[in-house]
């Protein structure tokens, strides 16, 4: 029984020990939910409330492992067995922190996009920005755990570090066109040229509604009710136009020839009484009609005016066209069409 005696005392020891990291585990718990949570309810802020709620039971766990560690390394046993327990603790250990540092990053981007939710601006970075943002850190988050794990065990992890980055060196080489038009996305959704629903018109010359903003492609809507798909990339690199910025007025151009011997201002006068007719044209800026120049076969006028929205310029234009040829008409004003007088010499 003497014999015994060291070895049970060892034992009783370290449960003593183990059981004071209980209670003290308990008492953390009682004190985050409890008493932590009433000081943070006070704040301007829910973030912290939320990373307070999440915490409270995995650091319960921490502080329980910690104290079993504490606990077996004083145990009497032969040091393979205290190695093996060792690292079984430190691998729940290791997948308790890393939930915890998962948990509390995933909260963080959560809480960020709810603030960006209540700006329009922001809709197209919540929608393809944030999901991709919350994969590539969990992975980059059990990358790292893996990591430690292998560094306490004396596995090389560098070289483990080395293959992945030659094995993401080979896919991007793959790739390339891929990434190109994802970082190209990435940039459409921080700066924002153009979100969706915005009218604009490509470098090459066609003209459409923006439909969606994702990671590889944007898809524009056409006139002819067909979907445009346009690499991000070809974005970025080229020029456009976005017809809603700085706001929905647009400018538009109408253009009349008048026969030689016309009375030019009458028709420019017949032209702004037109334009006060239409009631989606703005008189303020207010139309102007120019005289341009003298063309081979008619007086060739100009008249700029303003539309409220750019969905109503063409209609706007059919208007005033229309009542351009009509009043034309009634007040004796030809409008000539293209002559050619060939003489013949005998």
């Amino acid at each position: 029984m003497h014999l015994y005696e060291p070895m049970i005392r060892t034992i009783a020891i370290s449960t003593a020990f183990f059981l004071l990291f209980v209670g003290l585990a308990y008492l953390v718990r009682i004190a985050m939910t409890r008493w932590f949570r009433k000081w943070v309810q006070g704040t301007a802020t829910s973030l912290d409330d939320r990373i307070l709620a999440l915490l409270a039971h995995p650091v319960f766990y921490v502080i329980l492992l910690y104290g079993l560690d504490f606990a077996v390394r004083r145990l009497p046993f032969h040091g393979n067995i205290i190695r093996t327990i060792q690292g079984g603790i430190f691998i729940a250990g290791i997948v308790v922190v890393t939930t915890i540092v998962y948990r509390i990053v995933m909260t963080f981007i959560d809480w960020y996009a709810e603030r960006l939710r209540t700006r329009k601006s922001t809709a197209v970075l919540i929608k393809e920005f944030i999901p991709l943002t919350q994969r590539v850190v969990s992975i980059l988050i059990l990358i790292l755990a893996i990591i430690v794990a292998l560094k306490h065990f004396n596995y090389d992890a560098w070289s483990l570090v080395t293959a992945m980055g030659v094995g993401s060196l080979a896919i991007g080489l793959a790739a390339k066109e891929t990434l190109t038009n994802m970082i190209s996305g990435f940039s459409i959704m921080l700066d924002r040229p153009f979100l969706p629903g915005d009218r604009i018109e490509l470098s090459t010359g066609e003209i459409g509604d923006v439909q969606d903003i994702g990671l590889r492609s944007t898809r524009i809507k056409t006139f002819d009710h067909t979907i445009l798909v346009v690499p991000n990339s070809a974005l970025v690199n080229s020029s456009l136009v976005n017809y809603c910025y700085p706001d929905f007025k647009i400018k538009a151009r109408v253009k009349v020839g008048v026969a030689y011997g016309s009375d030019i201002e009458k028709a420019k006068q017949i032209m702004l009484e037109i334009t006060r007719k239409v009631s989606t044209i703005l008189q303020d800026p207010a139309p102007r009609v120019f005289f341009t120049d003298f063309g081979d076969f008619s007086l060739n006028l100009l008249m700029i005016f303003w539309v409220k929205e750019y969905t109503q310029m063409f209609d706007a234009k059919d208007r005033v066209n229309s009542m351009i040829h009509q009043r034309f008409a009634e007040a004796g004003i030809e409008i000539p069409f293209p002559i050619q007088t060939v003489l013949l010499k005998k």
